[in-house]
């Protein structure tokens, strides 16, 4: 009762009694240091450490009440320490408890086999017939060594708990950082377009809101699973204290029997044939979950997501790539460079020989976004390859597994091709262009229907290798899939154009 009594009066953030206490508009109370020390570490704005819901510094409110009631609860658990362990009135008490309900006998012997206390009576009837017993002051140091044991695992265990619930409210923070900045960005991104772009602005205003908050939810409710283990275990660790603190070592040995002793089997670890008294792992399946969070291409190339006929006023605008002549007999590349195509052929020879090309360009750090034009084709690849090294072939015969292609089989459909796989890919409507956005710094591929912009599927890659983009124009397929397959540009001219 004393410990959940001093639990009411201590301070969520630094787990000590109050100290000039302040409360917030959701009633929930802090040290006037602890919540002042959050506040300051925290951006705008500043949410709650137990329920998450804003507040500003004209929020905190001095409460005399809590304060006062601080010192008095605080001085009524001293006296009733004081009392329980005053050898002039414990004795007394023992005597009125400690005798054997059934033999009105002392409780002189502890039974190892049922951990119970026992009289001397006890001992000799057939309930306790072949059992192991111990006089009562020597099971009390058994006993006192297994709890030990149990408040020194939990006292370790608590440390790092603190330590995760610290960095979880980190990654809270970094979330906030890193929503703040887009805000900005999209703001400032917008401000270059024309006022009938205003309530696209608040869309994805709406969808970057969205995005922070499903962070910060899950980030939250992670902290709450690991601050309720914290707390349960900080409630143990205290029980065990005040249990360890005990003097008389029938008092003890009774506390042992009617709480103790079940609080520690439930806390062994199960399945333990090991002498060792090991225990379950509070920490074990608690993780601290780094903060996620980041608006794809809406980061790099709002502008040009949002409205596409605005090109003259956005950037960046999809990149250009150059394609690597493959000096293959059955390829033909553009003059420019920029498109690939299956050679007219003679003869229906090698009718499945589909090589393809690379980029001139590799990437290895920072966001990109192309559009390939396959128009009416009906096979395709499109995907990122893995630089072998300076000596890499300007031609792709065939697909390495590290690679990643998007791609349309005829007579099959749709495919992610990665890792000796073939995966089906739903796609609603037949693109005609396909958009292609890389972020190498999280090594993930997006996959868009670029006439539309919308997202087919996103995917992500291994490699900590330069990749370059690659190209296959299809197979043949008698003269009906010759169609090349072309990177785009929206360069000034084109527009004009």
């Amino acid at each position: 009762m004393y410990s959940s009594l001093s639990w009411q009066i201590q301070c969520s953030v630094c787990l000590g009694d109050y100290t000039d206490p302040v409360m917030l508009s959701c009633e929930h109370s802090f040290c006037r240091q602890c919540i002042t020390g959050h506040m300051n570490s925290s951006l705008d704005p500043n949410l709650c450490p137990e329920c998450c819901r804003p507040y500003t510094e004209r929020d905190l409110r001095s409460s005399r009440l809590l304060r006062n009631m601080v010192g008095v609860v605080r001085q009524h658990l001293t006296a009733q320490e004081q009392m329980e362990s005053s050898p002039t009135q414990a004795p007394q008490a023992l005597s009125d408890t400690l005798d054997c309900t059934e033999h009105d006998e002392k409780l002189k012997l502890f039974c190892e086999t049922d951990q119970k206390l026992l009289c001397v009576v006890c001992r000799d009837g057939d309930k306790h017939r072949g059992h192991q017993f111990k006089p009562v002051k020597e099971a009390a140091q058994i006993i006192k060594g297994i709890v030990k044991g149990a408040v020194g695992f939990l006292v370790k265990e608590n440390e790092q708990l603190n330590v995760m619930t610290q960095k979880h409210t980190t990654e809270i923070t970094k979330t906030q950082m890193r929503s703040k900045e887009l805000s900005a960005q999209i703001s400032a991104q917008f401000k270059e377009m024309h006022h009938f772009l205003k309530k696209k602005e608040e869309e994805v205003k709406k969808q970057l809101e969205a995005k922070e908050q499903d962070a910060i939810t899950i980030l939250s409710k992670n902290t709450s699973v690991i601050k309720e283990s914290l707390m349960e275990a900080k409630e143990l660790e205290c029980n065990f204290q005040t249990a360890l603190e005990m003097n008389q070592p029938d008092l003890f040995l009774q506390w042992w029997n009617e709480k103790g002793f079940p609080i520690t089997e439930r806390m062994k670890t199960k399945n333990n044939v090991t002498p060792d008294t090991k225990y379950e792992s509070r920490v074990k399946g608690l993780n601290v979950i780094p903060h996620s969070f980041f608006l794809g291409p809406y980061e790099t190339h709002l502008q040009f997501f949002v409205w596409k006929a605005m090109l003259g006023a956005v950037k960046p605008v999809p990149e250009l790539l150059s394609i690597k002549d493959p000096g293959d007999s059955y390829l033909k590349v553009s003059p420019g460079r920029t498109s690939v195509r299956q050679a007219d052929r003679q003869s229906n020879l090698y009718k499945d020989y589909n090589p393809g090309v690379i980029s001139e360009e590799s990437f290895q750090s920072g966001k990109h976004y192309w559009e390939i034009e396959v128009g009416d084709k009906f096979d395709w690849s499109i995907g990122v390859k893995t630089e072998v090294g300076k000596k890499s072939k300007n031609s792709v015969t065939s697909k390495d597994p590290k690679d990643v292609y998007f791609e349309l089989i005829n007579g099959k459909g749709y495919m992610l091709s990665t890792n000796d796989e073939q995966i089906p890919i739903e796609v609603k409507r037949k693109p005609r262009k396909i958009g292609l956005y890389l972020d190498c710094d999280r090594k993930q591929i997006y996959f868009y229907d670029a006439d539309f912009m919308t997202e087919i599927f996103i995917t992500s890659y291994s490699s900590a290798l330069p990749i370059s983009i690659s190209l296959f124009p299809g197979v043949y397929l008698e003269e009906t899939n010759i169609d090349p397959v072309t990177v785009c540009s929206y360069g000034l001219k084109s527009l004009m154009d």
